[in-house]
């Protein structure tokens, strides 16, 4: 029972809850007052089923129990009283005084208990000590038995020291098949030496592999730079294959067409250098051309249903595009944080996505300015079908 718990309540409410497995139900709800209990003893005798007993301090407390076989006259008798024996109740200050009692025979109590803890911890203290002696007592008839021992260990060293000069003997037998298997060994490490040197020329050829691995995807970077061009022209816009895509905040319903087909250029391209790159986007992109979608599987608020958010401008879904380009924006970002570069801003989607390839990944963004050192196929011969793969037709 906890120590905060007020005692000198008369009244109280006991819920008993049932039930099978992870289905349970409130059986009783049951307002009990203490006054109108029934003295059952210090002991629980035999009761009727389902019955609800209290136990307190000087014992065992039950509801009244009515015998179904009384009549009301009957029950109307058990309640009648001698006149002479009834007497008036307590006043308020008699009331009183029985509460203080109650609380003081509570802290009495209290008392006890703590005394009692002291006591037991007293009784603990002094068990240690016992203990402590106890175990000297032991150590001692320990180190007589250890001194027999001694004894016994020096005569059995007499015989250990004769075994000794025989297993000397074996060793020296033992020495010379040792001599043989080395020369065995000798052997076995030229056969090593093979193996590491055909081990280094792999490694070589891991090491070289690994190189070409890394140029061509430069290579392939700098292809997919020169098919999706980064513009940016002198009032400071900023274009994807020649069409404009404006800052997430500046979009306009009257370009729908043109930020759906940016857009889907944007998010091809961004998807093609995680492909390059291998690094997994936190937010995959479904390539459709200008009706482009990505995902947010990471939201545990969101249903299944809910996951896909378009890339386009859609009726009255303005919410839900927004947010498709918030998540395609943070994509680059995490592509840009993969290779040390900040987004301050992350609604500069173009911006962000130049700077990336220009200062990331050290290729150029534009046609214009493509490296010499890296060939550039022509446009119908590129790994990709062309450069408007997903928009041939126009706006869907």
């Amino acid at each position: 029972m906890p120590d905060r718990l007020d005692t000198s309540v008369s009244c109280f409410v006991v819920k008993i809850w049932g039930g099978k497995e992870d289905i349970y139900q409130l059986l009783i709800e049951w307002k009990v007052c203490l006054d109108g209990l029934k003295y059952l003893g210090q002991q629980i005798h035999a009761r009727n089923q389902n019955e609800v007993i209290f136990g307190l301090n000087d014992g065992y407390y039950g509801a009244p129990f009515e015998h179904k076989g009384y009549s009301n006259t009957q029950k109307n008798i058990l309640l009648q009283v001698d006149q002479n024996c009834v007497r008036n109740s307590y006043d308020v200050f008699s009331l009183l005084r029985l509460h203080r009692a109650q609380c003081a025979i509570k802290q009495t109590q209290v008392t006890v208990q703590k005394i009692g803890k002291e006591i037991e911890e007293k009784l603990r203290l002094t068990s240690t000590s016992n203990e402590l002696k106890k175990e000297s007592e032991c150590l001692q008839l320990k180190i007589l038995v250890l001194r027999n021992e001694l004894e016994r260990q020096k005569k059995a060293l007499g015989r250990e020291v004769a075994l000794l000069h025989k297993q000397q003997i074996a060793l020296k037998d033992k020495g010379s098949a040792f001599s043989t298997e080395h020369l065995k060994l000798q052997l076995q490490k030229k056969s090593l030496n093979e193996l590491r040197k055909e081990c280094t020329a792999k490694r070589e050829l891991f090491l070289k592999t690994n190189a070409q691995l890394t140029i061509r995807c430069r290579q392939l970077l700098s292809e997919l730079s020169y098919i999706y061009p980064i513009d940016l022209n002198e009032h400071k816009d900023y274009f994807v294959c020649g069409v404009k895509l404006p800052n997430s905040e500046d979009f306009q319903a009257k370009d729908d067409g043109s930020i759906a087909v940016a857009l889907g250029y944007t998010a091809h391209l961004v998807s093609m250098i995680s492909f390059f790159l291998q690094v997994p986007l936190r937010y995959p992109i479904i390539h459709k051309g200008s009706r482009s979608t990505i995902k947010d599987n990471i939201n545990d608020k969101l249903t299944e249903k809910e996951r896909e958010f378009p890339l386009y401008p859609k009726g009255g879904e303005k919410l839900q595009f927004d947010y498709g380009v918030y998540l395609l924006n943070k994509n680059i970002a995490q592509l840009r944080y993969q290779h040390g570069l900040g987004t301050p801003d992350l609604r500069q989607t173009l911006p962000n996505l130049k700077n990336f390839m220009e200062h990331g990944l050290m290729v150029r963004c534009d046609r214009h300015h493509t490296s010499s050192a890296i060939p550039v196929p022509k446009r119908q011969s590129s790994i990709f079908g062309g450069a408007d793969v997903g928009f041939s037709g126009g706006i869907p």
